[in-house]
Order: C-alpha cells, then sequence, then structure tokens
C-alpha cells in the first residue's frame, strides 16, 4: 500500500517539472558530495579564518578562499572574466561608535551625552543660532515667524510624543536644529542616553551618500521619516533647558501645556557634533555562470560567509551559521559548471553569491541590491541557504530543511520545491515557518531580495543550544543534510533556469 501510494504520487508530479524525462539534472546534482562540502567547512571554520568578522583578516582570507573556488573550478566573474578583482563587490561600512559633539550657551559648554542627545549621520557646525523658544504653545501661533536657520527649543510632558511634535515644528519652516525637554521626566533622559549607546555598541552602517539639503529643504518631502533621517531632533536635559530658558525647573513644569506664548528669547548657540565611526571595507564574492538562450535573465543563488568574529580571546567558528551555506553555495556552483562544460549549460544566467555583513544586519545583501552588477528587474529569483546540517528541538531526524518564503512572491516556488524533493532528494520539506510575519522571514539575507518584489526561498535547519555560541563547530554537522539541501537547491535553481 505505501509503495502503490508512493508511486501514485511520482506519477502526479512528474507534469510539473519540465526536466523529469532527463537523467542530467540529477546525474550533476550527485556530483555534490559530502567529502567536498567538509573540505569547504574545515577550511571556512579553521583557526585562521578567526570567525570571519566583517571587516578582519579572518573575513578577507574566508572571501580569498571563496573566489579561488570559483576561478579554479573555471567560474567566471560577474563581468565574465577571470581577472581576480573582478570577483568582488566591495562596499563600505561605519562601525558607529558614540558620538562626541558640544553646546555653548553664554561661553558655558555642554556635552553630548551627558546633557544632550545627538547621533548625527554628518559632521556638523552651527555658529552663533538664534534660539526661539516656544515651550508648549501650539505651532499654529508661530504661523508668521520663519524658523528656518534658528534653532527651536519646545517642552514636553510626554519624552516619547516629542518625536511627533517635533515633525509638526520642522514641518513648519524646517529649522536648522529643533531642541526639547521634558522637565517632568529627566530619568526618561537618562535612559535615553543609555539605549542610544546600546544601539551604537558595535553596529554596522553601510555608507550610503545622504543629501541632507534633500531632507531639510525640500518643499515636497515633509514626511517624519526623512526629518528623523537628517538627525536634527536633540534631547536635552532639564539642567541645559534652564539654562537656555533662564527658568528654574518649578517654572519649566508649570509651562508645560499651558497654551502661554513665552517671551522670544535673545540666546545664541554654538553647536558641534562629531560622527566618530570607524571605517570598513568589506566584499561580497560573486561568480557567474552564463546563460546559452536567456543570458540576462538571473537566478541568484546565495549564503553569507562571515560571522561574529573572536570575543574574549575565544573564537566563533561559525560552522553552522554559516560555513555550512557558503559550502553548499560553491559545490552548488561547481555542478553547474560541470554541466556547462558537458553542453547543458543553464538557459538563463546564475548568479552565485557569497555575501558579507549578514550578521551586521544584512549588509551585503541590502548593498546588492541597491547596486547591483546587473539590472534588478532581471533578478528572476533568489535561493539562499542559512544554517543547514543541524537538528532543531523540534525534529527527531536530520532529514529535513525549513523553507521560507516558498509561498509567497511566486507559490510555484512550493509547488516545484515539492515535486524535486519528491523525484530525488527526499528530505521533509517544513513550512512552518513559511510566512511573511514570522521573524526568521526577514533575519537572512534573502529579505533583501523580498523587499525589492523578488521572489526568493531561505533554506535553514532551525535554531539550537550553539547558535552564535562558540559551540558552533563543524564536528556538530550532518553534511548528508548539508549535501541533500544543497542537491535541492542545484534542482531547484537548474528548474527555474530552464523553465521557458
Amino acid at each position: 500500500m505505501i509503495r502503490l501510494k508512493n508511486y501514485l504520487l511520482i506519477v502526479l508530479i512528474l507534469p510539473l517539472v519540465s526536466f523529469a524525462q532527463n537523467d542530467s539534472n540529477t546525474d550533476f546534482a550527485s556530483y555534490i558530495s559530502e567529502k567536498n562540502l567538509k573540505k569547504n567547512v574545515m577550511a571556512l571554520c579553521s583557526q585562521k579564518m578567526q570567525g570571519r568578522e566583517t571587516g578582519t583578516k579572518g573575513q578577507k582570507l574566508a572571501a580569498d578562499y571563496i573566489y579561488k573556488q570559483f576561478k579554479e573550478a573555471g567560474i567566471k566573474a560577474i563581468n565574465k572574466s577571470q581577472d581576480s578583482l573582478a570577483y568582488f563587490q566591495s562596499f563600505g561600512l561605519s562601525k558607529l561608535k558614540t558620538p562626541s559633539g558640544s553646546l555653548k550657551i553664554d561661553n558655558k559648554t555642554y556635552h553630548n551625552y551627558k546633557d544632550f542627545v545627538a547621533n548625527p549621520i554628518q559632521d556638523s557646525v552651527f555658529k552663533d543660532l538664534d534660539i526661539v523658544f516656544i515651550g508648549s504653545s501650539p505651532i499654529e501661533n508661530y504661523s508668521k515667524i520663519d524658523f528656518s536657520n534658528k534653532a527651536v527649543l519646545f517642552l514636553t510632558d510626554n519624552f516619547h510624543k516629542a518625536f511627533s511634535q517635533a515633525h509638526k515644528i520642522w514641518a513648519h519652516s524646517k529649522p536648522s536644529l529643533i531642541l526639547f525637554c521634558d522637565p517632568f521626566n529627566n530619568c526618561l533622559f537618562n535612559r535615553y542616553i543609555h539605549t542610544c549607546k546600546s544601539m551604537l555598541n558595535n553596529r554596522f552602517r553601510l555608507n550610503q551618500p545622504i543629501n541632507i539639503a534633500d531632507t531639510t529643504n525640500s518643499n515636497k518631502d515633509s514626511n517624519l521619516h526623512s526629518f528623523l533621517r537628517s538627525q536634527q531632533l536633540i534631547a536635552i536635559s532639564t539642567r541645559l533647558a534652564k539654562a537656555i530658558t533662564g527658568l528654574n525647573k518649578k517654572s519649566l513644569k508649570s509651562m508645560v501645556n499651558s497654551q502661554i506664548r513665552p517671551k522670544l528669547t535673545s540666546q545664541k548657540l554654538k553647536f558641534e557634533s562629531r560622527k566618530n565611526n570607524d571605517q570598513v571595507r568589506t566584499e561580497n564574492v560573486i561568480a557567474l555562470i552564463e546563460g546559452s538562450e536567456k543570458p540576462n535573465e538571473y537566478i541568484i543563488i546565495s549564503a553569507h560567509y562571515d560571522h561574529l568574529g573572536k570575543k574574549n580571546g575565544l573564537v566563533y567558528h561559525g560552522a553552522n551559521d554559516n560555513a555550512s551555506g557558503t559550502s553548499a553555495l560553491i559545490e552548488v556552483a561547481k555542478s553547474f559548471k560541470l554541466a556547462t562544460d558537458q553542453g547543458k549549460a543553464p538557459k538563463k544566467s546564475i548568479i552565485f553569491a557569497a555575501f558579507s555583513a549578514e550578521e551586521k544586519g544584512l549588509l551585503g545583501s541590502e548593498f546588492f541590491v541597491n547596486t547591483p552588477p546587473v539590472s534588478i528587474k532581471s533578478i528572476k529569483t533568489n535561493l539562499n541557504m542559512d544554517m543547514l546540517g543541524r537538528r532543531d528541538v523540534h525534529h527527531n531526524h536530520h532529514d529535513y530543511i525549513y523553507l521560507l518564503g516558498a509561498s509567497h512572491l511566486n507559490p510555484k516556488l512550493k509547488q516545484t520545491s515539492d515535486s524535486l524533493n519528491a523525484l530525488f532528494t527526499n528530505l521533509t520539506l517544513d513550512y512552518t515557518y513559511d510566512y511573511t510575519h514570522h521573524p526568521l522571514y526577514g533575519a537572512s539575507d534573502q529579505a533583501s531580495f523580498v523587499n525589492k518584489k523578488i521572489p526568493s526561498v531561505m533554506y535553514f535547519n532551525g535554531l539550537h543550544e550553539d547558535y552564535h555560541t562558540t559551540g558552533d563547530t563543524a564536528d556538530k554537522l550532518n553534511f548528508k543534510n548539508i549535501k541533500q539541501v544543497a542537491q535541492l537547491v542545484f534542482l531547484t535553481a537548474w528548474e527555474l533556469a530552464n523553465e521557458l
């Protein structure tokens, strides 16, 4: 009965797979071996790679290893050459640090992250800005006053609502700086300092040009997002508010929520802020198999190769996260090259992308989709592998893989995956997390492609007790599982690249 059921299943799904009558695709998938996968993982997890943290020597060594695997296999760079530098898509990051800054009133200096909080996106200096103190008076009371090239100070009794209040002031006439104070809750101000420091600690950001003139002076662009991007909003302590207004704390409190329009102050301030960020260079590693009939249409197969590096002298090897997916990427690429060498090149082009800076916020893939080496409209699908070869608490065997995204932008991806898996890899395909609002759906590099409306699938074995610890080592990987997933990705890419 079981054999009959399986036979009927295969008969039903055969029409869904265009190459079911052709064994060559499975022959090339069979070329992916546990031995080669293990060789790659061991190299990427070696002591000299030092955990492959973005921007470190270890990450550069890992990038070099990946590029050499592509080049030695005869797989070309994205520009169809084998020039060494052509395999690398280099980009810059800022490693965020607590910014410095000062604000001067009446020859007395106040300091950033002590008396005020400014998080500039670029260094800035303002000399002798007039201060307009409006208390908590409605902005409509100042309809005839131009705030441009001035600093505006307002009061609030709700620290969290101050940001939306400030936006109304900014939309009025776009002052150079907006200061606010909550004299009732100085503890919230101190907590805000702590939160901002925590957010900046070891965080990374893509270096992208930001036109401050566009965000502050454009009449067409007056939304809250643009205002916050320009970082003009500065929370200040009650101590600093007293210095600016000349009012004591009791008077400041009484002015909050009153409709009284305070007298315009004649105070001027000097303000400067410095980012102090460290600059880091890193690179994605990209290779290409050119399509035989539709070379300008692309399937992207990806995995991130960076990890957490060293902490307190201990190396975070990142075998599962994500030497496993990177190793699979290399072997899938080699299988496509073998097929091409034997006259079986895919009809569409395949791009193999090893992304850096995933652990820093998917920044490598974000840079790729924002600065694509090919037209973004020509990218048809992304297949992304992250954390293969381990088993989570929800499974008592290794023969499974979670698929995320298969049912979203192109539901045919689920149908194709099910059909191919039943024909060859025989994994349990788990769709538990395959819905868009699940946190894991946006937790790896396929999210950057989804943001561009490109159908994407993430292949993932789930979380485990060694996730982001020094215990994520190669000896705990099941290489049979990695091989099966790599074969499924190869077959899926083959089908997508050869469909009409």
